[in-house]
């Protein structure tokens, strides 16, 4: 039984693998690949020609023309701010959540468990939950409505001290760091020397999770920021189309924002995420698979 049922079996998984597999790519490519062929069709094609039909060039630099230039090229200050906090997000995120994993993983000091505990509930509280004591808290600084206020808000992370602190206490080579401590490192120099060089992928897995989150922050920046001068992508854009009334049966006609242009919109946002995670792909993977086993 053993001998024929073995092939049966092996046959059975790869077919639901890959089963699997051409699910998930027909569940989250096809919308993608519609997102991407809608963005160079004309308004007229969108709602008469099948779903898949190629536009063409003029429509599309048409349509990007509309959006990128509408408000004396508005849409250029939001892509800038969005990019001004995202970088400022991560680096907060990354200053705070390395050193507070390590410390987490591999110290022992009074109240230890008490802040790993309100790590994991402050990872598990949803995000709009916090928003409000978040904005009571930089309204009380002064820093409402600013660069700093948005950056430092984006720079709460608490998944990332979660996903470090894991990284530490599993995957670090103990040996390593009892050699180092013969060798009389203190404990900055191992954290310098020798566990900040070995934490190259975790640092690549938080800096993508944190970058993603803020880059499509739509809520967080919503509450902070009140001047349109400031807001990010997802605001900036949620307001233009909404204004302009792209997406209902009757939009404004002196708007040049139509249904194209809602669409570009959003390749917009997701464009840089896919091509980040396509550049740091191979560090992103292996620290999704940092801490699997241990030593």
């Amino acid at each position: 039984m053993s001998t024929r049922t073995a092939p049966i079996r092996l046959n059975l998984g790869r077919f639901v693998v890959y089963a699997t597999l051409a699910f998930a790519v027909c569940f989250y490519g096809i919308p993608l690949l519609w997102l991407f062929i809608a963005g160079t069709r004309s308004e007229a094609s969108l709602l008469s020609d099948p779903p898949f039909a190629l536009g063409t060039w003029k429509a599309f630099t048409r349509t990007w023309n509309n959006l990128t230039s509408y408000n004396n090229f508005q849409i250029v200050s939001w892509a800038t701010n969005s990019l001004i906090y995202s970088v400022g997000g991560v680096l907060l995120s990354l200053v705070a959540s390395i050193p507070g994993g390590y410390a987490l993983a591999l110290s022992e000091f009074r109240g230890r468990k008490l802040i790993l505990l309100l790590t994991l509930i402050a990872m598990i509280t949803p995000s709009t939950a916090v928003v409000l004591p978040i904005f009571l808290e930089m309204n009380l600084l002064g820093l409402s409505n600013t660069y700093a206020g948005m950056i430092l808000a984006s720079g709460f992370f608490p998944f990332g001290v979660y996903l470090t602190y894991v990284y530490f206490s599993s995957s670090l080579p103990k040996g390593v760091m009892d050699s180092a401590r013969v060798d009389g490192c203190n404990r900055f120099q191992l954290f310098t020397r020798i566990a900040l060089p070995l934490a190259r992928p975790i640092i690549a897995l938080v800096a993508f999770f944190s970058f993603l989150a803020i880059w499509s922050n739509y809520f967080l920046a919503f509450v902070l920021l009140s001047d349109d001068k400031l807001y990010n992508l997802p605001v900036g854009l949620t307001a233009l189309v909404s204004g302009s009334g792209a997406l209902s049966n009757l939009p404004s006609n002196d708007v040049p924002i139509k249904k194209p242009e809602v669409v570009l919109a959003a390749i917009l946002v997701v464009l840089p995420v896919l091509l980040i995670f396509m550049a740091a792909q191979r560090f992103v993977r292996s620290g999704m698979l940092s801490g699997a086993e241990k030593g």
